[in-house]
């Protein structure tokens, strides 16, 4: 029994483990995904966030040649002499630097009637100009690809200012100072946008170390959560558990085992009782009819309460687990005919018919011979009881192939059929338990609710299944199929094969 406790402890905390192991791992699932979400938007976001420096950069460089132009461009005479050096040509040199000299930046300008080749838009950069233009916006952005890397795409919106008049200003088609034809255009206008492309594969990188980092995190704090649960559930659960269950294992075999022992105690003068009833009976002297009545009456009861010590010994037996199996040379015929040599009586006083017809067809079994007479002699007595006056109950057996009933080798199938009550289909899967009886209170019979339960023991025990086809009103038919060749025989017949 300790074994078997330790084993069903065991079979718990597996059970356990593996339902932490699943939450651990749905939590982790669920955990990376939400981080996989949540590291692409932080690389976006820092990608942006350089974005947006590297831009305040380029427009302060933009502004500080536009505002050193007089120093630039007026000698120390004060006369004036264009230097070739202003605000445009000095933000695209030194992008144009930046970009050289850095590893997959790109940094360019970029309008829509370019005055160079250099300044034509591409896809993205016309698009954040349509937007500049409509006024939508101010920047535009976005995560792209280049080459195959992952990258982000930066466009800021660049205005016309005052300085920028005197090359892009009135008249249009008058030649600047550069020698390009001016726009005519206003303070205020779109000039074009400053165009930045930033590589993604550094913050992927670093986005990829926090995220094992914190996976690693959580497992060691999920693994640390399962072996504090665990030590706590073995502490504080399994092992009262344990000790409630032993006691309480304790207690029931003591109650089974008062239990039989009473049982096996009161067997004895039932026994006694019985015997005395045979012996008056052969006796020669004359006996009153109604003295002959009672002493049958006594005999009768008698039979039938030591049919029901006889169950609640085996129930006994069998939840103790000391039930085994005696393998035998059997004649299904002779069971059948000792179920009768019983019964018959007792059918013949109740004013019910009772039949029998075996198939000459089965074979000598390997069976215990015992536990199949208990399990017919429970179903005859059944349907007796439940059957009325003038009814019938039929004992029939068969032999079944393998394919009928199932897989493993041929079967005995033996069925119990009355005419009584029957049983109301709600009922057929419990009258199989303990202390139930279906119908006892329609047919104002009672009984100890033991001989079904024990007749379903038995069978599974002998390798086989019971079955019940009832229907309220229409009688019910109980049957049995039981291997031909007990299961512990077969098995040691193959092992030797």
């Amino acid at each position: 029994m300790g074994d078997v406790k330790g084993c069903s402890m065991r079979g718990l905390s597996i059970r356990v483990a593996c339902l932490a192991v699943a939450v651990v791992a749905v939590a982790a699932v669920m955990y990376l995904a939400w981080s996989q979400s949540y590291q692409e938007e932080a690389v976006r976001g820092k990608a942006l966030a350089e974005a947006r420096t590297l831009n305040l950069e380029m427009q302060a460089v933009w502004d500080y040649i536009d505002d050193s132009q007089p120093l630039i461009n007026v000698n120390d005479d004060g006369s004036y002499s264009f230097k070739g050096v202003y605000c445009s040509v000095a933000g695209k040199a030194i992008a144009k630097r930046f970009t050289r000299d850095s590893e997959g930046y790109v940094i360019r300008y970029v309008r829509e009637d370019p005055r160079s080749g250099t300044d034509v838009p591409d896809e993205f950069e016309a698009e954040a100009l349509a937007r500049f233009e409509e006024g939508a916006a101010t920047e535009h952005y976005g995560v792209s690809s280049v080459d195959g890397q992952p990258v982000f795409r930066y466009a800021s919106r660049l205005v016309l200012k005052r300085n920028c008049l005197q090359c892009h200003g009135e008249p249009a088609g008058e030649p600047d100072v550069t020698g390009f034809l001016k726009e005519g255009m206003s303070e205020g206008d779109l000039a074009g946008c400053v165009s930045m492309v930033i590589p993604l594969g550094s913050y992927e990188a670093e986005a990829h170390t926090e995220l094992a980092v914190s996976l690693a995190f959580f497992f060691c704090l999920a693994t640390a959560i399962v072996v504090v649960v665990a030590f706590a559930l073995r502490r504080w659960v399994a092992r009262p558990l344990e000790a409630a269950n032993a006691q309480l294992q304790d207690e029931s075999e003591e109650k089974s085992n008062f239990l039989a022992i009473m049982s096996h105690e009161l067997r004895t003068p039932l026994s006694s009782i019985i015997a005395f009833t045979d012996i008056w009976e052969r006796s020669p002297r004359a006996k009153d009819p109604d003295e002959r009545k009672l002493v049958q009456e006594i005999k009768e009861n008698s039979v039938v309460l030591l049919d029901m010590v006889n169950n609640t010994i085996d129930v006994a037996r069998l939840e103790a687990g000391r039930f085994e199996v005696q393998c035998d040379e059997v004649d299904l015929v002779d069971v059948v005919n000792a179920v009768f040599a019983v019964a018959e009586p007792l059918a013949i006083k109740q004013g019910i018919v009772l039949g029998k017809s075996v198939d000459p067809g089965i074979p000598i079994m390997r069976s215990d011979w015992e536990a199949l007479r208990k399990i017919i002699m429970n179903l005859v007595s059944n349907a007796l009881k439940f059957t009325e006056r003038g009814g019938s109950v039929e004992v029939s057996a068969r032999l079944a192939n393998a394919g009928d009933e199932g897989e493993g080798g041929a079967l005995a199938v033996i069925a119990v059929a009355d005419t009584g009550c029957g049983i109301d289909p709600d009922d057929h899967a419990r009258i199989f338990s303990r202390f139930t009886q279906a119908s006892a209170a329609a047919s104002g019979r009672g009984g100890s609710g033991l001989g079904l339960f024990l007749a379903k023991n038995l069978a599974e025990r002998l390798g086989g299944s019971i079955a019940v086809e009832s229907a309220p009103g229409k009688g019910s038919t109980f049957t049995v199929a039981v291997p031909i060749v007990c299961p512990e025989e077969g098995a040691d017949q193959g092992g030797e094969r």
